[in-house]
């Protein structure tokens, strides 16, 4: 029994030496800046809006490429907690998650014409990617090489192989980081 005493006192002292570390770690990597904490504070200096719900895979995957600085994201949630979407995401007409609205529009640059979605229901003759992709109010853009669609009920200007889509566009799905820093000029850090 009396063996026993040292070594809880040694398990004891090296437990918290652990805990202290630790909590130590955690306060000083919490205080650093993230990586694309600039990014994702231009995002919203810019205008732009994700717009997501908490069940959302997608919504999740996309905020988690901004790590650390996803909590400046100008995020915008659409869900309430039973699943119905939020009276400004039905203002917004935000159909499916993520969608990405930009205040000054955007331009995609494709050398491949984009298929295009009718306004729901899908019609005999279109592509069978548009089957799950027509939505009640939008016409949507499918750009080869692009895995998200582009929803706008205005078409865009195309000048050579530059579509620009208007304010009142949106994007729908996970947009690359490349493709949103571009849209607002920015340069993402290494």
């Amino acid at each position: 029994m009396e063996k026993s005493k040292p070594l809880m006192f040694i398990i004891f002292i090296v437990a918290l030496v652990v805990i202290v570390g630790g909590l130590g770690y955690l306060s000083n990597t919490s205080k650093n800046p993230g990586k694309f904490d600039g990014f994702a504070k231009a995002l919203s200096d810019g205008g732009v809006k994700m717009y997501g719900a908490f069940w959302c895979p997608h919504c999740q995957t996309q905020k988690e490429e901004f790590g650390s600085s996803k909590k400046y994201l100008p995020y915008v949630e659409c869900s309430n907690p039973d699943r119905s979407q939020t009276q400004i995401c039905i203002n917004e007409k935000i159909e499916s998650y993520p969608t990405w609205k930009f205040k000054n529009g955007f331009s995609i640059t494709s050398d491949v014409a984009p298929n295009v979605c009718s306004v729901a229901p899908y019609k005999e003759g279109e592509i069978e990617a548009c089957k799950n992709r027509n939505s009640p109010t939008f016409k949507t853009w499918l750009f080869d090489g692009y895995l998200f669609g582009v929803q706008s009920n205005v078409d865009p200007v195309k000048n050579g192989n530059t579509w620009t889509f208007p304010a009142s566009a949106q994007t729908t799905g996970e947009v690359p980081l490349e493709f949103l820093a571009k849209t607002i000029n920015y340069t993402l850090p290494e």
